[in-house]
């Protein structure tokens, strides 16, 4: 989903064979989704299974899961690995948000059962209502680099398919430059995360974010797309290897 022309400075992810859905001329899109906006980016992502690999640009945008998954006909799951929870409470009800997606879906998508968000801080387990609890089961990014975060992880079984949704701002500086502030887990780590992912549940679907559209110039927009692109390239490389070639139709950027 080319959201914001972030794409425009990683050049070796068009020889991946995606299909690139422009959607820079749609207003009231970044951070903000408004009615208009949505309606217009599902007639785009219309002709796309949500039974892919997504690249969904910049954190700004990351409520397009929220798109992606409303296609979805089947009982499922959320996997998000994100260094935010995105389930916050809005001043204004109603609107769609990159900050309270995941609220807007447990309240109204029928087929979501539960959520596993892993890497916000510990301080953001409070953005998380009562009444969405028994639904959503946050690792915290201290849990993770103390170790005890795996062992949680590890008995973390869903019983639905799995949707998986990353956003790169997870991780530390050394492996993505996004626009939101990040977190200190390595890209070793997050490709660790998505084979126990794979090899123990059923994913129907995967997208990726966090790419850098707020740069300054010209410089530091190259020296963040080159390195997101690395990073990116990894983490295809790890979906495509796990999934041991039965990868549906690799979809959009």
């Amino acid at each position: 989903m080319n959201m914001s022309g972030a794409y425009d400075l990683e050049p070796m992810m068009e020889g991946q064979g995606f299909d690139i859905v422009d959607c820079q001329d749609i207003c009231g899109t970044k951070l903000i989704c408004s009615d208009e906006a949505q309606e217009e980016l599902s007639r785009r992502m219309s002709d796309f299974p949500s039974e892919g690999i997504h690249f969904d640009d910049s954190g700004n945008y990351h409520y397009l899961t929220k798109l992606w998954t409303d296609k979805l006909v089947c009982p499922f799951s959320l996997i998000l690995i994100d260094h935010h929870t995105d389930i916050r409470r809005e001043e204004f009800d109603g609107i769609l948000t990159c900050g309270n997606w995941v609220r807007v879906m447990l309240e109204t998508n029928p087929n979501l059962r539960e959520v596993v968000i892993i890497g916000p801080t510990e301080a953001q387990r409070s953005t998380i209502d009562d009444c969405h609890r028994h639904r959503v089961h946050l690792i915290s990014e201290e849990s993770l680099l103390s170790g005890e975060g795996w062992k949680s992880f590890s008995h973390t079984r869903l019983k639905e398919a799995v949707y998986i949704s990353i956003d790169k701002d997870f991780l530390g500086p050394n492996s993505a430059i996004t626009d939101w502030d990040q977190g200190k887990i390595t890209l070793y780590n997050l490709k660790r995360l998505i084979s126990i992912i794979y090899k123990r549940e059923k994913v129907i679907g995967i997208d990726i974010c966090g790419e850098y559209s707020e740069a300054r110039d010209l410089i530091e927009a190259q020296e963040a797309g080159l390195l997101n692109e690395k990073t990116n390239e990894e983490i295809l490389e790890e979906v495509k290897r796990d999934s041991n070639g039965n990868i549906y139709n690799i979809v959009n950027i």
